[in-house]
Parts: structure tokens; sequence; C-alpha cells
């Protein structure tokens, strides 16, 4: 768990650059973005049920808070991957398909991948199914508005019965 996570935020180190070199004077912050303000906290919240079936898919739930946030020029912005044009909401729900998920064991687990006709009928839908019984810890991690990991649930799957 703590190895893929590792990956994952040495992958972000690497890609911020030159995401960051991307940026031009006129990167659409305007004069006057949003930055995280003293006593700033992002927490990312998932729901999953507790049992499941092993061929069962299972939805996945989200949500994310953060703040508070404050409005500053743009000649203050340290560090443009937390500034944003418009101030993020509070608590924004329903963020499951903006998530990279994680499961420990690995081997057994297949997500849903979305399609043209998922998205029209469900953009936020994600989707877990296990492929053997056991007992699986599911996690997830957001990028934005900060790089925040979820509380570690678990989730047992029985057979069909």
């Amino acid at each position: 768990m703590k190895i893929r996570m590792l990956k994952f935020l040495r992958l972000a180190i690497i890609f911020a650059p030159f995401a960051l070199a991307s940026c031009s004077e006129d990167d659409g912050l305007g004069s006057r973005p949003f930055v995280p303000a003293d006593g700033y906290s992002c927490t990312l919240t998932i729901s999953v049920p507790k049992e499941a079936t092993v061929g069962e898919w299972i939805p996945l739930k989200a949500s994310c808070a953060s703040g508070p946030w404050k409005q500053v020029n743009r000649s203050d912005v340290t560090n443009l991957a937390q500034a944003f044009r418009e101030s993020p909401p509070a608590v924004e729900d329903n963020v499951q398909a903006s998530l990279f998920w994680f499961t420990e064991p690995t081997n057994e687990v297949r997500f849903n991948v979305a399609t043209l006709q998922s998205v029209s009928e469900d953009p936020t839908r994600r989707q877990v199914v296990f492929s053997k019984p056991g007992v699986y810890k599911i996690w997830a991690v957001a990028a934005s508005p900060s790089v925040v990991t979820s509380v570690v649930e678990t989730v047992t799957i029985s057979l069909k019965k």
C-alpha cells in the first residue's frame, strides 16, 4: 500500500514541473486568485459497502472538503498547484470519478472503465468488482484541490449464496 502511494506521489512530483512550465503570465488565475488560508485542511471521505459478494459491482462514492480559502494578489501566489480563479467549494460531493483508487490485495480487483454510454448516463459513477472472496482494503487519492488520501476502508467479499 505504501509503495503504491509512494510511486503515485513520485509521479506527481515528476510531472508537476512540466505543468508549471506550461503556465504563462496569462495562466487563467486572474489578478486575485484564491489560495489556502491559515488553518487550511483538505479531507477526502470515501463510502463503500462493508460487505459484498464475488462478482457484484460495488458503487464507490466520495466527497472532498477543503478550506478555508483566501483571495490574494496574483503576485503573492507561490504555489500554482493550489491557486484557483474561483474559491473551491467547501464540500464537493460525488468526486469519485476524479480520484485514483487503490486496493490491497490488488490481483483480484477490477474497476469500471468509463465509456461514452456510462458517462452520458452518470458521469460520476465509479464501481469496483472482486473476483475472489476475502477481506480487501480500499482507499482513494485526490490530486485537487490538494493531494490528499482517504482513510482506508475494509470490504469483506464472500462467495455468492
